[in-house]
């Protein structure tokens, strides 16, 4: 497993240097440990965030001075947003600490019976991680290029941190997620492998499934725990932006040109609609590898249902592959987020089902401040009272 951890190590360095991960990993004692360096890690996540929030609502308030109300309320749930999920990502770690130690040390973990399965871990996202990392990186630095103040160049360099923060923090959520996937995969291996062989060791090997499958398939609730808020605020937060996208699409389809209190023309909207299109990888990163890990300890657990042989025949495994059925035919365990929702396929449903509601509701108040700041009998407010417009 040291192979995973050596392969993953930009990830797992960057996440603890602003304290998305509580722990570190020691070469000397293969496993993951609370260090004093995390003690700084964690003052200056603290710090990072602090800054981020004095930027967005104190240095950049500029933006806001000519802004509509639509538009400023816009702005203002997205920066929210923005700088909640720093915070809570910190805190959450913070407070759970001791135990995403312990689960990062049980999935990571070298397993010598499992490992000579042969079965390996496909490398396909983390190629996926870096060529996003990269992609985002030169989209910044494009955007350096463009950008006329250095206000704007600011403001894109903080979202650009939190963003990839974001990602590598979901990534390291899909690595936990697709460990318990590998781990099915390889326990499957050996019990086929078992069931082929003639010696003695048959009731052994069956115990030994019972309790990788035990330990591995509990620390689900495990993640759950660790991860649930955080993946909970950034899927929020993905599901804002993918909002905004749908919106300034169809505003820009039914008028033929962007909105300008929003955006200096078009190439600024195309930045803007590539920039806010990157969060639908928020679901890439989540809802297929929990739905396919969960699909392979339900496999797992069913393929003892098949399991029989004449070595077994009253013996104390019979009974426990028994009492193993019962148990896991009646209680799925699968990957939520705070108990609101599966993350599973029908998360894709549910997004793209609240982005059709609020673009609706988006529409809505857009045409509503049209009529109401365009029609000839609006309201003005004057100091000697309210007067209406001839």
């Amino acid at each position: 497993m040291s192979t995973y951890i050596r392969q993953n190590r930009f990830t797992l360095r960057f996440l603890a240097s602003i304290y998305f991960l509580p722990a570190s990993y020691s070469q000397t004692a293969q496993r993951f440990v609370e260090q004093r360096t995390n003690l700084v890690s964690f003052v200056a996540g603290i710090l990072l965030s602090i800054g981020f929030l004095y930027h967005d609502f104190i240095f950049q308030n500029v933006f806001f001075v000519d802004l509509a109300p639509f538009s400023f309320g816009i702005i203002l749930l997205e920066m929210f947003l923005f700088e909640f999920v720093p915070f809570c990502v910190i805190f959450n770690g913070c407070f759970y600490r001791k135990r995403l130690t312990r689960l990062l040390n049980v999935l990571f973990a070298d397993d010598s019976v499992l490992d000579l399965t042969n079965v390996s871990m496909s490398g396909a996202y983390r190629l996926y991680i870096h060529v996003l990392t990269m992609v985002v990186v030169l989209f910044e630095l494009y955007c350096l290029v463009v950008l006329d103040t250095i206000e704007q160049s600011l403001m894109l360099t903080s979202y650009v941190l939190r963003f990839v923060g974001m990602v590598h923090l979901l990534y390291l959520f899909h690595l936990c997620v697709s460990v318990i996937g590998w781990r099915m995969e390889q326990l499957k291996v050996l019990l086929n492998r078992t069931q082929n062989d003639e010696d003695d060791g048959l009731e052994y090997i069956v115990e030994l499934f019972l309790a990788r499958f035990e330990r591995y398939a509990t620390q689900i609730d495990e993640i759950n725990h660790c991860f649930s808020i955080p993946i909970l605020t950034i899927l929020v937060l993905g599901i804002v932006e993918l909002v905004y996208v749908a919106f300034e699409c169809f505003y820009f389809f039914s008028t033929g040109k962007p909105d300008i209190e929003m955006f200096s023309g078009y190439l600024d909207w195309i930045l803007s609609q590539f920039w806010q299109s990157m969060y639908s990888n928020i679901l890439v990163l989540t809802v297929s590898s929990c739905e396919r890990t969960w699909k392979k300890v339900e496999e797992t657990a069913l393929c003892t249902r098949h399991f029989d042989d004449y070595r077994l025949q009253n013996t104390r495994a019979a009974k426990q592959i028994q009492k193993f059925l019962l148990k896991n035919l009646h209680q799925k365990k699968k990957f939520s987020a705070c108990g609101f929702f599966d993350i599973d396929n029908t998360v894709i449903y549910m997004v793209f089902s609240s982005i059709v509601t609020y673009l609706v509701i988006l529409i809505q108040f857009k045409q509503l401040e049209t009529d109401l700041t365009q029609s000839p009998g609006s309201f003005n407010v004057t100091n000697n009272g309210t007067t209406v417009d001839p």
